[in-house]
């Protein structure tokens, strides 16, 4: 009885090593879709993309409806689009990037490439974006 119970012990301190090892390799993995932060993380980011690369910026807000309804279909397009870089950056986290941005709603969708601004889209038109990616990647 007694070895049954330290058997049960260690099968359940292996499987919960397990669990967070796996946990672990899920959160190291690349995501498709990247989230700054804080401004230092966007700019290094920003500094780190290719010249050729196009990034398609997501500026949000944990309090706005149509950002929590697009984000589903941001992050799906994140991951059919592999040759794209995607940022999702909250506009009361990164305050500082969002303001040399000039946001003043949310979503907006900026379109960048070698540093320059392609194209921005104001609200949640995912068939516009879509378009978009299409066009400048």
């Amino acid at each position: 009885s007694s070895i049954l119970r330290g058997c049960l012990r260690s099968v359940q301190k292996h499987a919960k090593l397990a669990r967070n090892a796996n946990q672990t390799l899920l959160f190291s993995r690349a995501f498709a879709l990247k989230t700054p932060a804080d401004d230092a993380a966007l700019i290094a980011i920003l500094k780190e993309t290719p010249e050729e690369r196009l990034l398609v910026i997501d500026w949000t807000a944990t309090w706005c409806g149509p950002c929590r309804q697009i984000a589903p279909y941001f992050e799906e397009m994140s991951k059919e689009h592999k040759d794209v870089t995607f940022l999702k950056c909250d506009i009361d986290t990164l305050k500082d990037s969002a303001g040399q941005a000039s946001i003043s709603a949310v979503p907006t969708f900026h379109f960048v490439k070698a540093g320059k601004l392609l194209d921005q889209v104001a609200g949640a038109d995912l068939e516009k974006i879509n378009s978009l990616v299409t066009k400048h990647k």
